[in-house]
């Protein structure tokens, strides 16, 4: 179905999950139709991410988030994720690897918590309802319990999809494959269609088997700005401009205007980027969609 289909049904104060990593296989096209659904009161659980969650917060889709970090890389901090959580309007729960991980497999596996071991921050005093100690016997390794995670639904990019929902990553999955199991709904964007034929002749690159994923959306360079790995690289520029526009809520807005509001969908969204743009990014490499 289309984007603004598949997004319609996501409630506002929905636990949302969003795939991806960093710079790599955002979910951009589900995004941008949320932020013009006019979402609201969300609480985000991104794996490691940037550009995604950040403009969620930004275009004020988002009361609370429980992440590992929200990060621009070599362009600096995220702008919006900084400038709330400071400010106080953004409640944000500091999680670490292994909270997101454990916390996943105990959503998996329909159980309250899973042990994962005790690093020695001081996370468990900052966020007490998502960390708790394990009782220990003297010399064992000390243990805490991390509250499970299930999103209520997550939202995902992959390279390609059949007709029946067999989703296939020509490179890494990142935490994708275990947002998948853990969330209640699961919708994946791709940037192409292949055919049943072509999913069976490669099937170790099944990720997300059909009976896991609820929606698919065909939106070719529906990860842009960032890259959709074996297929096109990130768009270095757009993430400069992005930030940029960010320092200021006039210069802001209009960016949302331009690229998110203003565009009714996805493929006018690729209109405003220019053929001659996306070209410059697509990856010139053999990969295995034939």
């Amino acid at each position: 179905m289309s984007a603004a289909d598949a997004v319609a049904t996501i409630p506002d104060g929905a636990t949302v999950g969003l795939g991806g990593w960093i710079f790599n296989a955002q979910p951009m096209a589900l995004v941008r139709a949320l932020i013009r659904k006019g979402a609201r009161e969300l609480s985000l659980i991104p794996a490691p991410g940037s550009i995604a969650p950040d403009m969620l917060i930004g275009a004020g889709c988002v009361r609370q988030t429980a992440c590992v970090f929200i990060s621009f890389e070599q362009f600096g901090l995220a702008p919006h994720f900084r400038k709330q959580a400071e400010a106080g309007t953004l409640k944000v729960v500091d999680l670490d690897g292994p909270a997101i991980a454990g916390g996943l497999r105990a959503g998996i596996c329909d159980l309250p918590w899973m042990p994962v071991p005790d690093l020695g921050t001081d996370l468990p005093k900052h966020a007490p309802e998502h960390y708790w100690p394990l009782p220990h016997k003297e010399g064992e390794r000390r243990m805490l319990a991390v509250a499970a995670i299930k999103p209520d639904v997550c939202l995902l990019h992959a390279q390609q999809a059949d007709e029946h929902g067999n989703v296939q990553y020509l490179a890494s999955p990142f935490f994708d494959a275990m947002l998948a199991q853990a969330s209640r709904r699961v919708i994946v964007s791709v940037d192409r269609i292949v055919s049943s034929e072509t999913i069976r002749r490669h099937n170790h690159l099944t990720k997300l088997p059909s009976a896991m994923v609820d929606v698919v959306v065909e939106a070719p360079y529906g990860a842009h700005p960032t890259a959709s790995p074996t297929l096109y690289r990130t768009d270095e520029r757009h993430l400069k401009d992005y930030v940029k526009a960010s320092a200021r809520d006039e210069s802001f807005a209009a960016y949302l205007d331009r690229h998110v509001r203003g565009p009714a969908d996805h493929a006018a969204y690729l209109d405003t980027l220019g053929a001659s743009r996306l070209s410059g990014l697509a990856v010139s490499e053999t990969n295995l969609a034939e």
